[in-house]
């Protein structure tokens, strides 16, 4: 018998390490162009680097909770998703064709882990 939870633990390692991709990029750019942000910018800057730092802590902790197989994993991970869902079009809407292949991606795997997440096997497992 295969393991319903397998799939979610998956997405969720996915979508985490992703995260802390775009966290990386997100440094490198700040500290790289740190001359020509001034003011409100390097405010705005900080500002998103923690916020993608939150969404890669909650991405690795519902990661680790479907892991271990903790029922308490499962609610924030189905919020996490359509978090997800609501970023995707706004990597659509890039210009660079990079962000839009992100967009789909995102978009996809979103959709994926909010179906898989409520099949009743998954709530089975982790009861």
């Amino acid at each position: 018998m295969s393991d319903p939870v397998r799939p979610l633990v998956l997405i969720a390692g996915v979508e985490a390490l992703s995260v802390l991709a775009i966290l990386v990029a997100d440094v490198i750019a700040v500290l790289g162009g740190t001359d020509g942000l001034v003011g409100a910018a390097q405010g705005t800057a900080a500002v998103g680097i923690v916020l993608w730092a939150i969404v890669t802590g909650a991405l690795a902790l519902v990661w680790w909770g479907l892991y271990r197989r903790r029922a308490l994993a499962r609610t924030p991970f189905l919020l996490l998703q359509a978090f997800a869902l609501v970023l995707a079009p706004l990597f659509w809407g890039s210009d660079v064709l990079a962000w839009r292949i992100v967009g789909v991606v995102v978009g996809l795997m979103a959709v994926a882990g909010i179906v898989l997440g409520l099949r009743p096997a998954v709530r089975s497992v982790l009861a």
